[in-house]
């Protein structure tokens, strides 16, 4: 008896298939109705799925799968929705859930090149925040520098696991169903999202010898504070963030030069000397005429004296260019170097004590060392110190004389 009951319900809804199949579109909602029925009773007289026969459940799949090639028709005039509203069909009920099948999107012949796209931006952008990440906790890290890390990172690593990943797959889907974004975008959105992360990560790259400057001037503000471990800290991190920072280099080794590290001193003014800084010249130069090596000392002031454009630094390279030459006991070409010296500068006192020193070298009368004790003062730097002696002894032996 239940046999021929769902035999009966199974011909009605085959009947109900072909007379949709033969409809006029738009579908008439009673049509819709009547089809969406049927298929209820045959549910309802559906015996056991272990005792229906294998003709009778490739029947209904057959008719079924007409039912879903039909959504389209069923859902173009009427709301399933009202309609659900009324009857409360089970979630089982799946043909009071027809939808119309998603035509196909031409954005989603490229799925495929987005897709191959993002890892690659992916890739590259995971590559330069590793390489910045190493330049900022090298060393140790500061606020700045973790700052840094850990934005790139996150969003780095955020990207990552939404292309890489289930999981992030999943958090990505559900943030851009939450957006209503339409799901044939989601891979070009995507793509975007890891072409603006590359974007940031090569724009946060190329502006770091613009922060290397930034920690530059804070190591010179610890160097002038006295607080030597920061500002070497500092200028240590500057060139971590920019090997090619000629003014780290050069303020490491006054640094170094100020500890009584001459060794360390002399290879950071080198490494500053190959950007050109013209003080780099002079102060390299210094040390080797603190310890009397003139003819290593000379070479790299008259090189200097075509960098510069600032007196402060040409007064210095031309003073110490004739200390080198008073060494080399070239006295015309240190008298010449000393009074251009003396000319940009006349109150400062070494090229005044150098000069006199040539003169007295040369036994000619002058009054040089009245200058260099005039405007003497020991605590700009040792040798200063020295040659203010040197000026005031000259000065009490002439007092002696009758």
């Amino acid at each position: 008896m239940a046999g021929s009951h769902f035999e009966r319900a199974l011909a009605d809804y085959r009947v109900q298939i072909a007379a949709l199949e033969q409809a006029n579109m738009p579908l008439a909602p009673e049509h819709a109705l009547a089809v969406l029925m049927a298929r209820d009773v045959v549910h309802t007289a559906l015996p056991d799925k272990t005792q229906a026969s294998m003709e009778v459940i490739l029947t209904l799949t057959q008719l079924d799968n007409c039912l879903k090639q039909h959504a389209a028709a069923i859902t173009q005039g009427i709301s399933l929705a009202d309609w659900r509203d009324s009857f409360h069909p089970p979630p089982e009920s799946w043909w009071w859930f027809l939808s119309p099948p998603t035509p196909p999107q031409c954005w989603n012949r490229f799925d495929w090149l987005w897709n191959a796209l993002s890892v690659v931006c992916l890739t590259m952008a995971l590559s330069v925040v590793v390489d910045i990440s190493g330049r900022f906790l090298r060393g140790g890290p500061d606020t700045l520098g973790a700052f840094a890390v850990i934005g790139q990172s996150v969003l780095t690593m955020l990207a990552a696991g939404g292309a890489l990943t289930q999981a992030g797959r999943e958090v990505s889907e559900r943030i851009l169903t939450s957006l209503r974004l339409p799901k044939h975008f989601w891979a070009e959105v995507q793509l975007s999202f890891t072409v603006l992360l590359l974007v940031g990560a090569m724009l946060f790259y190329n502006a770091l010898p613009w922060i290397a400057s930034l920690y530059n001037n804070r190591g010179v503000e610890h160097y002038v504070a006295g607080r030597l471990g920061s500002a070497e800290f500092v200028f240590n991190r500057a060139l971590k963030l920019n090997p090619d920072a000629v003014g780290a280099h050069y303020n490491l080794g006054r640094l170094y030069e100020a500890l009584e590290e001459g060794d360390r001193a002399r290879a950071e003014y080198k490494a500053a000397l190959k950007g050109g800084l013209d003080a780099a010249y002079n102060n390299l130069a210094r040390l080797y005429l603190l310890q009397e090596q003139y003819a290593q000392a000379e070479p790299l002031l008259l090189a200097g004296i075509g960098q510069t454009q600032d007196d402060d630094v040409r007064y210095s390279i031309l003073k110490n260019l004739g200390w080198a030459q008073l060494g080399l006991k070239d006295y015309a070409g240190a008298e010449d170097a000393l009074r251009r010296a003396i000319a940009l500068q006349p109150d400062k006192a070494p090229a005044h004590c150098l000069l006199a020193q040539v003169l007295n070298a040369q036994e000619e009368k002058q009054q040089e060392w009245e200058q260099c004790y005039r405007w003497c003062s020991p605590r700009h730097s040792p040798e200063e110190g020295r040659w203010c002696a040197d000026a005031d002894r000259q000065r009490a032996s002439r007092r002696e004389k009758p």
